[in-house]
């Protein structure tokens, strides 16, 4: 049933049934992973796409076609997969908004967004499940480090981050980036531990941070400037 949040935009005209009050008609006014927001005059519903319908038939027929594109998608993912010797792994979409895919490394399984399914061009569709198929692949501890750049290029995929980044989320970032410079003293948190080091380089969404011998790619969200001894 999830998979019918597709089928809706905010913005359109539906009914539903509810009890106690017989067919309500309404409008989206927000899409939520597995119930609509729906107004009705001065309430609002929380309708779980199984039961919404469109008012409109046309626009029910046109967009059942996004199903279809879906279940295109599954079978392009499942043979992709297969074929890159991930038979024991699963295949699914989920809602996110902000990443268009995700690899769960404990679950052996791949997701990807209904929305960037559905909306998306089918090579960019393609890159991201290939992208997806390399972290696999290449293991949780790799990232986007060199490992994952070296499988993601031999399975054709583009070789770096592509989730999408919002206006808002970028003038977060960039203000966060402006607080550091190259040499700045920094520490940061990963897996309960704190690490210091020195920035090395700063590029658009991460410093590189050299760490004893290590080098670490950290957003700059996750920084702290340290004083100098």
């Amino acid at each position: 049933m999830e998979d019918r949040q597709v089928l809706f935009d905010v913005g359109d005209e539906v009914w539903f049934s509810a009890r106690g009050k017989g067919r309500l008609s309404g409008l989206v006014v927000k899409l939520n992973p597995t119930r609509a927001m729906v107004r009705c005059t001065d309430t609002v519903w929380k309708v779980p796409y199984g039961g919404l319908h469109h008012v409109c038939g046309s626009t029910a027929v046109e967009r059942e076609k996004r199903t279809l594109r879906l279940g295109e998608i599954a079978a392009q993912a499942r043979d992709l997969m297969d074929r890159n010797g991930l038979a024991g792994w699963s295949f699914g979409f989920n809602g996110a908004a902000k990443k268009l895919g995700v690899c769960r490394y404990r679950q052996k399984e791949i997701l990807l967004s209904r929305k960037h399914a559905v909306d998306g061009m089918p090579d960019q569709v393609a890159d991201t499940i290939l992208h997806e198929i390399a972290h696999a692949l290449a293991g949780a501890d790799a990232g986007h480090g060199p490992a994952w750049k070296a499988v993601a290029r031999r399975l054709g995929a583009t070789p770096k981050s592509c989730a999408p980044e919002n206006e808002q989320d970028r003038i977060r970032r960039q203000a966060a980036k402006e607080k550091f410079r190259k040499g700045d003293a920094v520490s940061f948190e990963n897996k309960g531990q704190t690490r210091i080091g020195v920035i090395e380089k700063i590029n658009p969404k991460r410093a590189k941070v050299r760490c004893l011998g290590a080098v670490w790619s950290v957003p700059y969200a996750k920084l702290e400037l340290r004083k100098q001894p």
